[in-house]
């Protein structure tokens, strides 16, 4: 299991990385009653066969990664949802992209605990892949949004130190204005 709903995130859009995704979006909508993620991309997409194995935790395709013998991260996300009472659904087709729509209970008492926002956001955006990953978190009727592609075009190349720690400062400063009350 992930130890964070933060790991889980970070998990799937990686994924979507490694599908050769070229455009990624990421919604998080957060609520007293409900934790709704989205995960929107436009790689190569699977089958429903290869999708229903991929929820198999013995099964991999041994193409993206040919030393491993199982693939953990759709099984855990459906082992974490049927332990929570929520619902995961994934549509995916061969060469048309992947959707998953992921929705847990935040009052569940087994459900891990969120984690550090900025830090998954950070490490998504800077993660190396060229194409374009959009983020959209919101709490309650609060909401901000960050793109990649208008990050470079603004601080440049987001793995320089500078760009970095304004990155961090710009998502940390979302986030403390999404918690105020």
């Amino acid at each position: 299991m992930h130890a964070t709903i933060c790991d889980l995130i970070t998990d799937l859009v990686q994924n979507s990385i490694e599908a050769q995704a070229t455009e990624i979006s990421l919604n998080v909508e957060e609520t007293k009653t409900n934790l709704n993620i989205a995960i929107v991309d436009n790689g190569k997409g699977m089958s429903a066969s290869t999708l229903k194995k991929a929820k198999d935790p013995f099964w991999s395709d041994g193409i993206k990664h040919k030393h491993r013998k199982v693939g953990l991260g759709l099984p855990f996300l459906f082992q974490t949802a049927e332990m929570t009472g929520g619902n995961v659904a994934i549509e995916s087709e061969e060469g048309n992209g992947t959707t998953a729509t992921i929705t847990f209970d935040p009052a569940h008492v087994d459900l891990p605990v969120f984690g550090n926002f900025t830090t998954a956001a950070v490490t998504l955006m800077t993660y190396g892949f060229d194409g374009n990953l959009e983020i959209r978190h919101c709490l309650d009727e609060k909401e901000y949004s960050i793109e990649k592609q208008e990050l470079i075009e603004i601080l440049g190349d987001l793995n320089d130190l500078e760009s970095l720690i304004l990155l961090k400062e710009y998502i940390s400063s979302n986030e403390e204005e999404l918690r105020k009350t």
